[in-house]
């Protein structure tokens, strides 16, 4: 499992600017991990990098997993571990 990491920033901008501002936004996503994008002053969308979002889905998965198997064994069912023993 990938470690979990928080962006070490967040960058805010409105629609507009993102408009006007696309390319250099997308060469600091790098840098800031996350951009929230606001229209009319409320926050509408989040512009995630692509490590970070494939960063998320992989952790996504792995506690859905562990919550599928706790689950099952909440449930009656052998518990993966003694599989093994």
């Amino acid at each position: 499992m990938v470690p979990f990491t928080v962006p070490v920033a967040t960058t805010i901008i409105g629609t507009r600017q993102l408009r006007d501002e696309l390319a250099s936004v997308i060469d600091r996503l790098g840098e800031t991990g996350q951009v929230i994008i606001t229209q009319r002053g409320e926050g509408r969308a989040v512009l995630l990098d692509l490590d970070r979002y494939d960063e998320l889905v992989e952790r996504l998965e792995y506690l859905e997993d562990t919550v599928d198997a706790l689950e099952g064994e909440r449930q009656g069912a052998v518990p993966a571990a003694h599989l093994f023993d």
